[in-house]
């Protein structure tokens, strides 16, 4: 007897379901349960007393020298360019909207697991650097388990990729650059929105 499941598309990196309202295959699904919740932990992070003025601090590289980073992120969009048309995936409205959420995405995971929970962690438990940023990279990965469905070998890789994030944050202290990084990083993990599931039939 064959069993209806639900295929996951090419590159995608969440984990098989039975289920439609477990597979995630739109692009508001992205935005309502990852974006919204990576968003609402970094807002509230920047209420903290102390994080404006770190944050400030981070982005000192920014305000003076912005040509630099206005370069640095002509050349992302070079390579997302590029990209997209040696892999032959289609740029429109709603490619361009994904790319625009992937650099949002970066801004907001970047203020909120490089810089704001580890210091919030320091502050809170008096733990050392190394471990607050294990800990805030443990916590990264297992949000995108559980609001984006990755596989658990996915998380284990954005959790190293997330740690090296913070060693590039502690060795520049410019949030700026780790964010563009990201934002590069991201897109080729992740280079277009989810589209509708598709079904394979399997005895």
């Amino acid at each position: 007897m064959n069993k209806r499941e639900y295929a996951i598309p090419e590159g995608r990196l969440q984990r098989a379901s039975l289920k439609t309202d477990k597979y995630i295959s739109k692009f508001r699904q992205v935005l309502l349960r990852h974006g919204l919740t990576m968003t609402s932990i970094a807002i509230f992070c920047c209420f903290l007393t102390f994080i404006p003025s770190a944050l400030v601090a981070s982005l000192n590289s920014l305000f003076a020298y912005p040509s630099s980073y206005f370069f640095y992120s002509f050349i992302v969009i070079i390579i997302i360019f590029l990209y997209l048309k040696f892999t032959k995936r289609e740029f429109n409205y709603r490619q361009l909207l994904w790319i625009g959420y992937l650099l949002v995405i970066s801004i907001v995971e970047e203020i909120a697991f490089r810089l704001s929970i580890p210091l919030l962690t320091i502050n809170i438990f008096g733990v050392s650097y190394l471990s607050a940023i294990f800990l805030s990279n443990v916590l990264f990965a297992a949000i995108h388990y559980f609001t984006l469905r990755w596989k658990l070998s996915a998380c284990i890789l954005a959790f190293f990729g997330g740690m090296g994030f913070s060693r590039l944050f502690s060795i520049t202290d410019d949030l700026a650059l780790v964010i563009i990084l990201h934002w590069a990083v991201t897109f080729l993990n992740t280079p277009s929105a989810p589209k509708a599931n598709q079904f394979i039939e399997k005895n």
